[in-house]
């Protein structure tokens, strides 16, 4: 990777990559100013997105992260937050500026609601509800909308928090392993001529905090750029 090309990075996430002043809209917005001193995340160098950027030398485009969001359409999402729609597929620009990185973090909402990981069957194929399915026209819209630009694809990351003694990362979670998800981001995006960042592979032996379990905190959000960094690593996600 010539990272001296890359100036113009933007974001396609869920509330993990959401800040407040820099994704929209505002009332999706998890890691808000009132909740800054909980996170310990105030600004975008505490960021994981943030902190990638930083190291190439590059500039936020556009942070489009909605909490709740999933690649998948489902009931449970507004119509505008699901990943694969062409509202989200489309809003990774601004004016003339095009990205030439887009960094895709999303699943993680999908596996909340039960979202059937792949398609097992030819009616699979056209349901928008099925992860699979989603996360393949997702990727094709953003190639067609954004055809210069790297794609990057984050599977699902394990975490830990460190203020509950008793939290256990959930693996399984309505009967499907949070591998099942990852098994399809790693296919979708290497069929579509995308980058993995495989997250679930660099967090195994050291989770990223959260304030919850599923929200990094200061600490956890260094974990998970120092994750990213490390699967671009030459030779790394080619």
């Amino acid at each position: 990777m010539k990272d001296q090309q890359i100036q113009y990075f933007s974001v396609l996430g869920d509330s993990i990559s959401t800040l407040d002043g820099f994704s929209y809209p505002h009332d999706a917005v998890y890691y808000t100013n009132g909740r800054k001193f909980e996170t310990g995340v105030f600004s975008p160098e505490d960021t994981w997105w943030g902190q990638v950027i930083a190291h190439f030398g590059g500039r936020l485009l556009v942070n489009d992260s909605f909490s709740g969001s999933t690649a998948v359409k489902s009931p449970a999402c507004f119509v505008e937050s699901y990943g694969c729609s062409d509202e989200r597929t489309s809003y990774l620009h601004k004016g003339e500026g095009r990205p030439g990185v887009i960094m895709v973090f999303l699943g993680t909402n999908d596996r909340g609601i039960h979202a059937k990981p792949a398609a097992t069957e030819q009616a699979d194929w056209e349901d928008l509800s099925v992860f699979s399915t989603a996360y393949t026209i997702m990727l094709k819209k953003l190639r067609a909308n954004y055809p210069d630009a790297q794609i990057w694809c984050l599977t699902l990351p394990v975490s830990t928090w460190s203020a509950n003694v008793h939290y256990k990362f959930p693996f399984t979670f309505a009967g499907s392993h949070v591998e099942e998800y990852c098994a399809v981001i790693r296919d979708c995006a290497n069929k579509q001529g995308c980058r993995v960042i495989d997250l679930y592979a660099q967090t195994l032996a050291r989770p990223y905090d959260t304030v919850d379990g599923c929200h990094a905190n200061a600490s956890g959000m260094k974990t998970l750029a120092d994750a990213v960094l490390a699967e671009l690593q030459e030779g790394k996600g080619e």
